[in-house]
């Protein structure tokens, strides 16, 4: 009879979720969307993502924000621009597909520039395949794809390199780059390991040209003495940098000017010298010396950070200052990893350079007999090991205006005091200081081969031609007519065509006197993007500004302004895409064990939670990896009971006044719950909206599902305000959370909105009205269930809250009194309690004192007045009807309310038929 009478809804919603399988099955679903055609359009800026070694979680980081930030928009009723960009260019996908070529096990190291070409060619494209294999797996929106490798995209490119040219700010410089002398090109940085360790270093003495009148009252030599670690560097010396401090001058047969810590270092070395005095750095400041070898050759002393050559061709640190002071840029090191010296080659990486240079030094009396150490700066191949090193190549720069910065400032208020008063200008400064960095010069060609090249042709014969850049032939009319023949049969004519069938009619007659010269322009002279905002990582800074900003300034005078950073994911203190420690298609598909057990995957929509509510200060790991886990099952927990009840119930809407008090509270929590989340997306704070939404489902649909559900399975018709806010619930939480768990949204609701939820006004301003009396209500109804737990873990029973009756000892005419001034049942339901009941003091005391459970006060403040709430638990000693599973007295096999309920039912029923 019982099992008869238990109206327990089924649903073919299963709770438990399966994302290594079900995820793929909706992901046709997922990445698909409906374009607002006629809406207002919203376009977010696409850097070009590089294809070159493997995704990592700074990618998915970045991808997944961005398609969250789309979503919301589309649910706004925004029309997005559907387009995601890849870099197939660039040195770093040349070396990456060379050190495949190496782990494949190739020993050819030379080839032409066809077959480095061809090489990278397939290399990209099957990177390409893989990499959007992967972002779809992700959830990401289908979107189109553009290309950097596109014909169309080259040609455009190109024309840029042509204004530039016809405005006469393109010209040959030296550029310093890392160089591999196993594979004669440059090394990216970022495949590039740099240490620095104590070697031997040698006491060098520079004598001065030209003196002060202080010094030529000694009558003597003077020479500056510094300690330098590698003397195959002096050669390409440019000047001496030099530390503000003290000096000491020691004189002998001649007078030596030594700081003071290298002096203590070496006493008894100078034992014999006699001190004459001391001097200040700015004493000798702009004063000459002699670079040791060579007479001829005179070095300018300026201030700098520490003591030392500058010498930009082979130290990184030497650049900025090279730039300020205009300084030479050539160094002395050719392909091979040589120093050309004296008409001689003498190789760098095996110290044979640093002891001939040594020997010449001794030999002209130019080094002290000392032994010291010093610190040096050493690159390595993190692949292959190599040692590497700095020398300098020529390349092709772009000069621009230094003023555009100072406009730039003025335009934008970018000054100290307006980045101390508003944190969000922090985002613009480290532009500007990378922009003055450049010193005017940005460098727009690289030593490599795959990439767009520039059609360069050296004159052999400089008299036949009326105008030459440094001595080639580069000129606007020449590469716009070279850009035409890529965009119908691309790049790569270059070097399969001949000289004559390149150029314009014009320079035809001069192609015998002209051959090809190799530069590539580099992946960041790219094509300026116009867009409503950019969003990057806060490590992307200097490749943003230059992928995009510095052609949007240089030829359109205007920069970005709505820029949004978000945070690097971190792993050991270090960025986790540095790391290999966790591989993501591990982590969302599975892996095989070393056991061959399977390892099951824990889905996108896990990644994809915990990467919106992770910071700076976060590290990955698996521990925040399973929180994400035990949170979604948990959530979906409660929707397999909100659609329990939803899916055997016809559900009609019901006018807000019409609510009873426990709908009523959820349906403005609902409210507020949406009105706050909407401000977290609205500031592209996605881990507070996913906050948000866990917290709303943990603390207060829970609540109000466990104390409602089962009076709904027992009496559907009696409770249609509650199932009504059961489907707004179900309806708006999903619709609101879909950007994020966009693989969970679509499995639990199959007819997800396309719009965002809209509430009436009128509804939201009530709910705005209640805030403080909902957020009180909250807390009594919280420390209540805490308190239910206690008595709970005391008695050691579980699912106790039924049984009890909770009784408010609250005097007439009180805050306290008016703010639960309330149904009784409602309270009930509230609290998820058998029975309320609110009693005097004096009521109470005639109840027995053995038979309460627990007493405690609950002590809030609301608005400027402190309230205070005793309450008691007492047991209901009623049994639990079997199928409404209240505590009531029970007539017969059931309580009165389910005979009754049944009753009518059958009524109904009758009547129908």
């Amino acid at each position: 009879m019982t099992s008869k009478l238990l109206m327990i809804p089924k649903t073919k919603f299963n709770p438990r979720f399966h994302p290594t399988s079900r995820e793929i099955e909706l992901l046709s679903q997922v990445i698909k969307f409906e374009q607002n055609v006629d809406s207002k359009a919203f376009t977010l800026h696409e850097s070009p993502l590089s294809v070159h070694g493997k995704l990592h979680f700074g990618h998915f980081y970045n991808k997944v924000h961005k398609d969250i930030l789309k979503r919301y928009k589309l649910l706004r009723g925004y029309k997005i621009t559907p387009s995601m960009s890849f870099e197939l260019f660039g040195p770093q996908i040349e070396h990456a597909a060379f050190q495949q070529l190496i782990q494949k096990g190739t020993t050819q190291m030379e080839y032409n520039e066809i077959a480095i070409r061809q090489i990278c060619s397939k290399y990209a494209e099957e990177q390409l395949k893989s990499y959007l294999e992967q972002i779809q797996r992700w959830g990401i929106l289908d979107q189109e794809i553009s290309l950097t490798i596109d014909p169309r995209y080259q040609k455009q490119v190109l024309y840029q390199l042509a204004h530039f040219l016809d405005q006469n700010q393109i010209f040959r410089e030296q550029k310093i780059v890392i160089w591999s002398k196993s594979r004669f090109s440059e090394v990216p940085l970022d495949s590039v390991i740099i240490t620095q360790r104590d070697v031997p270093a040698h006491a060098v003495k520079f004598k001065f040209t030209r003196l002060s009148p202080s010094f030529k009252k000694l009558k003597c030599s003077f020479y500056l003495v510094l300690e330098l670690p590698s003397p195959w560097k002096i050669p390409s010396a440019k000047a001496i940098k030099l530390v503000e401090q003290e000096w000491l001058v020691m004189k002998d047969k001649e007078a030596l000017i030594m700081s003071k810590q290298f002096f203590n270092t070496h006493k008894e070395e100078f034992s014999m010298y006699q001190f004459v005095g001391t001097i200040v750095t700015s004493d000798f400041l702009n004063l000459t010396v002699d670079n040791g070898l060579n007479e001829f050759i005179d070095l300018r002393m300026i201030e700098g950070e520490e003591n030392n050559i500058i010498c930009p061709a082979h130290q990184m640190d030497d650049i900025p200052i090279a730039k300020r002071y205009k300084l030479d840029r050539t160094g002395m090191v050719n392909e091979n990893g040589q120093l050309v010296y004296e008409d001689e080659e003498f190789d760098i990486l095996n110290n044979e350079a640093s002891q001939q240079i040594l020997k010449e030094l001794r030999e002209r009396n130019r080094i002290l007999d000392v032994v010291s150490s010093a610190q040096e700066v050493f690159y390595h191949h993190k692949v292959t090991g190599e040692q590497l090193l700095l020398r300098s190549v020529p390349a092709w720069f772009l000069n621009f205006d230094e003023q555009l910065i100072s406009d730039y400032k003025e335009k934008y208020n970018l000054n100290e005091e307006e980045t101390k008063q508003n944190n969000k200008d922090e985002i613009y400064t480290p532009y500007t200081e990378l922009m003055e960095a450049l010193c005017g010069q940005w460098c727009i060609t690289e030593h490599n081969v795959w990439g767009i090249p520039i059609p360069l042709f050296r004159a052999t014969v400089p008299k036949k031609f009326e105008k030459l850049k440094n001595g080639f032939l580069l000129n606007a009319e020449v590469v716009k007519h070279f850009a035409d023949l890529v965009e119908k049969n691309g790049s790569d004519i270059y070097w399969n065509w001949n000289i004559v069938d390149l150029l314009p009619d014009t320079y035809k007659p001069y192609a015998q006197h002209l051959e090809k010269h190799t530069c590539v322009l580099n992946r960041n002279f790219s094509i300026p993007q116009q867009c409503d905002l950019i969003y990057e990582g806060i490590d992307q800074n200097e490749g943003f500004l230059f992928s995009s900003q510095m052609m949007m300034i240089l030829l359109q005078k205007k920069f970005n302004r709505k820029i949004q950073t978000h945070t690097v994911l971190q792993y050991n203190k270090d960025k986790i895409s540095k790391t290999n420690c966790f591989t993501l298609e591990n982590i969302i598909d599975g892996q095989i064990k070393a056991n061959e057990q399977k390892q099951y995957g824990s889905g996108a929509d896990v990644l994809r939670a915990l990467v919106t509510s992770i910071n700076e200060h976060d590290e990955f790991s698996q521990f925040m990896l399973d929180k994400k886990k035990e949170q979604i099952n948990y959530i979906r927990k409660i929707y397999w009971q909100i659609i329990g009840c939803l899916e055997n119930a016809s559900v009609t809407p019901v006018d807000f006044k019409d609510l009873e008090f426990c709908d009523s509270y959820i349906y403005q929590q609902l409210i507020l719950f949406v009105a706050n989340i909407t401000k977290a997306y609205e500031d592209f704070n996605f881990g507070l909206a996913y906050q948000l939404y866990i917290d709303f489902m943990q603390n207060y649909v829970s609540l109000y599902v466990a104390s409602t559900r089962n009076k709904i399975i027992a009496f559907h018709s009696e409770y249609q305000n509650s199932l009504y806010i059961y489907y707004k619930i179900y309806d708006i939480t999903l619709n609101v959370i879909q950007p994020i768990l966009c693989f969970n949204a679509r499995d639990i609701h199959t007819k997800l909105p396309t719009s965002w939820p809209k509430i009436p006004v009128s509804h939201f301003q009530e709910a705005q009205q209640n805030i403080v009396t909902l957020s009180l209500l909250h807390k009594l109804q919280k420390e209540i269930n805490t308190q239910i737990d206690e008595v709970q873990e005391r008695i050691k029973q579980k699912s106790i809250s039924k049984k009890l009756e909770i009784v408010f000892i609250i005097e007439p005419n009180t805050y306290e009194q008016k703010l639960i001034d309330i149904d009784p049942e409602q309270l009930a339901l509230f609290f998820s309690c058998g029975k309320t009941t609110i009693e005097t003091d004096f009521l109470n005391k005639k109840r027995p004192n053995h038979v309460c459970m627990s007493s405690f006060f609950v002590k809030e403040q609301f608005y400027h007045q402190k309230i205070n709430f005793h309450v008691k638990f007492y047991e209901v000693t009623d049994s639990q009807c079997p199928r409404c599973l209240e505590h009531k007295p029970i007539v017969s096999q059931i309580c009165q309310d389910c005979t009754d309920y049944i009753q009518i039912e059958e009524e109904k029923l009758k009547q129908i038929n």
